[in-house]
Parts: structure tokens; sequence; C-alpha cells
């Protein structure tokens, strides 16, 4: 069940949160340029200061107390989450295009993020390790994949990129402009939710590909279990969440379990990091906690909202859970079993 917290709220629009490796507080990037740490206990949201003229996506580094932001100006900042109100970021990147896919590798030791058709890489400090530009269409989405390769996604292809290795991208078919970029956590299928109500997936070391199609709009939310076996997925056009066995033979010509809580368009689903829960937050206002199972379709947990939710997410260690409204409330709940 879902025990809650702590609530509090921002002066500003969600768009993204992270959480420190720890899970005592989590960073939240407002759409109008405000960057706030907010405690786990107590809720307290310090405001750390302004990325103007509005936030992107913002990464706490694993292990450490950096936080990076981008931000609508083109560029990546550096903060940190120790200092107070008002603190002062390093910039380590400018450019005219908006930075895509702010993501730090596990270990914290590297930070991606591309700009149009180029993938960029600092090191744990923020300073420039590489830039790869080989690539054939602006980048949208991107994801680490073990400490050497990045998996890059843009409109009608997919890419994977070699840090260390020279440079070496290889290049792939996708077949339609991606919303989505999902690896799972075994690092072999990556799954890719597109605009034309399909999800894209892809064997990496076999170098096999698949489709799954018949969705109501847009996919727009795909996230793995933790033991990578289950993928779930919801489009912008349906109420109910789509779970894929890949277990076996995988999904193809297989019938998928369905989940159904909601009313409206979900907005935020995450699968729990080592973990058998997966979380749904719809437009209906409703909050959901599933175990799914052949034999368990049904929610373990409903909570109401207070408004429409604009994101959720896990803390790294799977036992505590952020859910942001769009009007800058923000709930923290402990997962209890």
């Amino acid at each position: 069940m879902l025990a809650p917290l702590s609530v509090t709220a921002i002066d500003d629009f969600p768009v993204d949160l992270s959480w420190s490796s720890a899970g005592d507080a989590f960073a939240v990037a407002g759409g109008e340029g405000g960057l706030y740490r907010i405690a786990r206990e107590g809720g307290e949201a310090v405001p750390l200061g302004r990325h103007e003229p509005g936030l992107l996506a913002v990464a706490w580094q694993p292990k450490r107390t950096t936080i990076a932001t981008s931000g609508q100006d083109g560029s990546v900042r550096c903060w940190d989450a120790s200092a107070g109100a008002g603190s002062e970021p390093r910039i380590v990147h400018r450019g005219r295009g908006w930075p895509a896919g702010l993501s730090w590798r596990t270990d914290g030791q590297r930070l991606a993020f591309a700009t149009a058709r180029v993938l960029h890489v600092l090191d744990e400090s923020g300073e420039p390790m590489t830039t790869l530009d080989a690539h054939t269409v602006n980048l949208s989405h991107l994801v680490w994949r073990g400490r050497d390769e990045i998996v890059a996604a843009g409109n009608g292809v997919l890419f994977l990129d070699r840090i260390d290795g020279g440079g070496q991208v290889q290049q792939f078919a996708l077949e339609g402009t991606p919303q989505t970029l999902s690896l799972s956590p075994d690092l072999k299928i990556i799954v890719s939710g597109l605009s034309d109500s399909e999800v894209h997936f892809r064997y990496l070391n076999l170098n096999r590909r698949s489709r799954i199609a018949g969705y109501e709009g847009k996919v727009d939310q795909t996230t793995w279990s933790a033991n990578s076996r289950l993928l779930a997925t919801a489009s912008t056009g349906a109420s109910s969440i789509i779970v894929w066995d890949f277990g076996g033979k995988g999904p193809e010509g297989s019938e998928p379990m369905q989940l159904d809580a909601h009313h409206e368009r979900i907005d935020a689903l995450v699968w729990q990091p080592g973990g058998p829960h997966l979380i749904s937050a719809g437009r209906d206002w409703k909050l959901a906690l599933w175990k799914p199972a052949a034999n368990s379709t049904r929610p373990l947990d409903v909570r109401r909202l207070e408004g429409e939710p604009a994101l959720a997410r896990w803390s790294p260690d799977g036992k505590w859970l952020a859910v942001a409204e769009v009007s800058g409330r923000i709930s923290c709940y402990a997962l209890r079993t």
C-alpha cells in the first residue's frame, strides 16, 4: 500500500523530477525556470535558483550532490544540491538548440545529452569529454547502455553509439517518431513508443526487431519491470495499461495483460526499481499501485490526487514515490508491503 509522507507545493509547473541516490530528497524542475530541492521527510522545499526562461530536464548525479539541468536557453548547468536558496550554478554547455535526453551514467562519472544531431558526453565534474556527430537526424531521446554505449533515437532512426570506441555509431530503422525510449534492465531490448500508435522494439544482441500495433493515439508511456520480463505501456487515446510478457518466445502473437483502474488518459507510468510494483497516474486524478501477474490484474491501492498529475518517480531503492501535479502540488509516499 501507499502511505502518505508529506505534501508540499512549488510556484511552478513541474516538468521533471530526479531523486538523490540516498532517497532522502529529490529535485524538481519547473517549466518557468524554478529549481527546487525537496526533502522526503517533512516536504521542505528549498528553491535552489532559476534557469531562465524555463527548464526542460533535471538529473541528480548518482552518489554525489550535483544536480544537472537543461534549459530552454540551450544551456546545461550544474548546481550544488547541498547549497542553500539562490545558489549559483556552473554553466557546462551553451548552445542554440534545446538539449535533449539529459542523463547521468549509473556510476555518476559521465553526463550525456544531445543537441540537434550531436551527442555530448561530459565527465563527472562537467568537463567536456567527447562529441559524436555521425547522426543523420536530430536526436530527441537517449539512454545509457552500460559504461560505454548510449542508445539514442530521432525521427525514424535508432542509433547505438560507442563512447570509447572511436566514436563508432550503428544506425537502425525505427519507422516512426519516438515518444519514449526504454532499455530493459538486462540491457538486451530497447523499446520506443511511437507517435503512429505502435511500439517498436529491437533485440540489441541479436540485431532483430519487431513491432506491436493497434494502440489508440500516441504511445507515450513505456516502462520495464526490474526483471526485464514485463513491459507496461499506455497511449494518449486510451485509459488502459497494456502489459506485454517478454518471457519465452516474447510478445509476438501473444495476448497482453490489460490493467483497468483509470477512466482517462494516463500521464505517468513507472515500474519500481528492483521490485514488482507498478505505478500509474491519470487525468482522472487517480494514483494506482499494481503488482501485475497473470492472475492479478486489479490494483493493490488507489489514491485520489488533488489535481491532474504531471509525473511520478520512484526513489532509486524503490521504497519511496514522489508524485507531482500540474498545479505544483507534490506528494511523497512510502511503499508498505
